[in-house]
């Protein structure tokens, strides 16, 4: 990245992907990576030690913010510099903890911008490390300060949030160098929709009627309409994804006006996916570009080709020879001759 800040450089980070989507390939990087499981596990396990760090310096009485983010931060860069840990959760993981380390040790006026000091504390660190999933939660904190700023407005939270997905799905078509950044506006893409109909959904909570709203069922239907066509025209999956919650999210909103028996929902919604499926498959039948559904004969040759290559990779060669371990058949008179049948009829029979 930067002699100030090291980690991977664009073509290490390419490469760490294509190991990953090619597990079998070796690609050699002088960084450690760990798989999303254990950077999951050491991700907690850095968590608890900063918190049990946090607590230890505050029955010190001491400033325990200052301390906990600075041995945290400095055991992280430490591991990244000195060991080139990058990407196994425990240099991330002290590295976010330690910022909020910091801010937990602020004094505390209760006020709702203190949103905003976890959100630029999680952008920061998903910078550093750049991590998607740091840079998603900053945008999520940025989404729950609107909402609860202005609690009695549904619709401002879930503007900026259908805003950011779009925006989102723009930058997408556009092919990254760093796989990172690929993944934050992938996430950003699918997390907004759903984080801002649920910024709606919370706001709810506290009244004692919640009466359906057209104009949020209506955000999310455009929104799932600009989504869709853009992965349809991009072929993402990831845009289809995220259009598809969108249509899901303003389905749940505009659940008032299907007041009917859940029988009858699970026809008409089984019938809807059956006609789609219909219509999709007679759209695309002997397409050969973009989506297909047609499957590809496999030929003789194709057969044979695959054929060739089992053979090719057998083990060839005469079989190992092993030394003779059994009774001696050697002696036709004796009691092991071999041209005697099973029991005990003679081999002249």
């Amino acid at each position: 990245m930067s002699e100030w800040f090291p980690g991977p450089s664009v073509a290490e980070e390419r490469a760490e992907e294509v190991r990953r989507l090619l597990p079998g390939i070796k690609i050699e990087t002088p960084w450690k990576h760990y798989g999303m499981l254990l950077r999951i596990v050491f991700t907690i396990f850095a968590a608890i030690a900063v918190s049990s760090m946090f607590g230890f310096v505050s029955l010190l009485l001491l400033p325990k913010g200052w301390l906990t983010m600075a041995a945290a931060i400095g055991a992280a860069e430490w591991l990244i510099r000195k060991q080139h840990f990058f990407r196994t959760g425990i240099e991330s993981g002290l590295w976010i903890c330690g910022t909020f380390a910091f801010i937990f040790g602020l004094p505390s006026s209760g006020k709702v911008e203190a949103i905003l000091v976890f959100a630029a504390a999680a952008a920061l660190s998903g910078w550093r490390m750049r991590n998607t999933f740091f840079g998603v939660v900053a945008t999520i904190l940025v989404i729950a300060y609107i909402a609860a700023k202005w609690d009695h407005q549904p619709l401002p939270a879930l503007l900026v949030a259908s805003a950011i997905a779009i925006a989102a799905a723009f930058a997408l078509r556009r092919i990254w160098q760093r796989p990172s950044t690929q993944q934050l506006f992938a996430g950003l893409a699918l997390a907004m929709p759903v984080t801002g109909y649920l910024g709606t959904v919370i706001q709810g909570i506290f009244r004692s009627s919640v009466p359906t709203n057209i104009a949020v069922a209506l955000i999310l239907l455009t929104t799932a309409i600009v989504l869709v066509a853009c992965g349809i025209a991009w072929r993402d999956r990831v845009l289809l994804v995220s259009g598809a919650l969108s249509t899901a999210c303003a389905a749940i909103e505009l659940r008032a006006f299907f007041d009917y028996p859940t029988e009858v929902k699970l026809i008409a919604a089984g019938v809807l996916v059956a006609a789609v499926a219909v219509v999709l498959s007679r759209a695309l039948r002997n397409a050969t570009r973009g989506f297909v559904v047609t499957p590809v004969r496999v030929s003789a040759y194709d057969e044979a080709m695959q054929i060739g290559g089992i053979i090719s990779v057998a083990p060839h060669g005469t079989p190992a020879s092993h030394q003779h371990t059994g009774p001696e058949l050697s002696d036709s008179g004796g009691p092991t001759d071999k041209s005697y049948g099973g029991g005990g009829a003679g081999g002249g029979f």
